[in-house]
């Protein structure tokens, strides 16, 4: 396209399957941007809405746990406690309300790992389980069984000083759980005003040991390693906080919005991050949701969509959606459907691309 970059419609002498301003390409479920975006697809791909949410809420932290064959997710909003859970087995998924014990409110993001479920918390205050009973929390790790749904926190704090707001996590082969800490939390009224830098933290179960693996993001948001964590990956949502005073998101197009890439190098403490460098550049909203398939692919919900990337930075392919799209997460037996969570829907694609061994991803 030629200077300034737009069209009206009709201005094109011919609308064609590589013109991504082209009815055909605006409105299809998937856009093919090279030949192995084909062999992601597979010989019949699929996007089928399964449920309805509540328009302008955030759905978020979607956990798939093999066990019970189901996915633990969250509604993200201030007046909302419980957790959902969509179970699989039967023909037409069931969707039933998670309560843990103790309550935990205000879960951003999720992982599972060896029959657990991982959250990281941006909520700070009461929660208010079963028969308003109320319990305080801080933002943090916590750790769930999802068979008893009895809940614990892991971390909490830096030395005394609260975490901002957890926004996500993931664990790497040792166990090792590193998160990231933005102010999305406190910028959306779910935590105090922050006390510590936006970062990305790693936390040693084994230890107890929290450290700083990274604070040169500038909103760290969803999180992802490579299958033989050699690679760690941060996304950085593009949004500004207003200011250290007044609470509130703006999105900035001038800001990264990038996925990042850091190599990671073992250490007796943990990993540690080295050779910081962009790998993506969102079209516009930044990745929120971030997964890493089995083959390396990298899979991120960049608002109206899905972005599945080459671990080298290259875009393979792109679903389209007509809801916005905040979390994604492999699911089924196989790991072959990718769940889609956002505003006003939940949906589930099926395709030949697989999330990691034992739910991992």
């Amino acid at each position: 396209m030629e200077y300034p970059f737009s069209e009206t419609a009709g201005e094109s002498t011919a609308a064609n399957s590589t013109d991504l301003l082209s009815p055909a390409v605006q409105n299809a479920t998937f856009v093919v941007f090279d030949p192995r975006g084909r062999e992601i697809l597979g010989d019949a791909p699929s996007l089928e809405h399964i449920f309805s949410t509540t328009p302008n809420v955030i759905q978020e932290a979607p956990v798939y746990v093999p066990e019970l064959n189901a996915i633990i997710f969250s509604t993200f909003s201030p007046d909302v406690y419980p957790q959902s859970i969509i179970y699989l087995n039967e023909t037409k998924p069931r969707l039933e309300t998670f309560y843990a014990d103790p309550p935990v409110w205000g879960v951003n993001g999720g992982r599972y790992r060896d029959g657990k479920v991982y959250w990281a918390v941006a909520g700070s205050g009461e929660a208010r389980g079963p028969n308003n009973k109320t319990v305080g929390q801080a933002p943090g790790i916590y750790e769930v069984d999802p068979i008893t749904r009895k809940s614990s926190v892991l971390v909490n704090n830096y030395f005394g000083v609260q975490f901002n707001s957890p926004d996500d996590l993931v664990i790497d082969n040792n166990g090792d759980i590193y998160f990231t800490d933005p102010w999305y939390g406190w910028a959306m009224g779910y935590s105090p005003t922050p006390a510590l830098h936006p970062s990305t933290w790693r936390f040693r179960p084994s230890t107890g040991a929290v450290s700083v693996v990274d604070n040169t993001i500038n909103q760290p948001n969803g999180i992802g390693m490579s299958p033989d964590g050699s690679m760690l990956y941060v996304t950085d949502g593009g949004n500004d906080i207003v200011n250290d005073t007044i609470s509130g998101i703006v999105y900035s197009s001038t800001n990264t919005h990038c996925l990042w890439a850091f190599n990671t190098n073992p250490s007796p403490a943990g990993k540690w991050l080295t050779h910081r460098r962009p790998m993506w550049c969102t079209e516009s909203v930044g990745h929120d949701g971030f997964h890493v398939a089995g083959n390396g692919y990298l899979v991120g919900a960049s608002g109206t969509g899905v972005d599945i990337i080459s671990e080298w930075g290259e875009l393979l392919l792109r679903i389209q959606t007509d809801f916005m799209v905040n979390n994604v997460q492999f699911a089924g037996p196989e790991l072959d459907e990718l769940w889609l969570f956002g505003m006003g829907s939940i949906s589930r694609v099926r395709w030949n691309l697989t999330g990691m061994p034992d739910a991992r991803s």
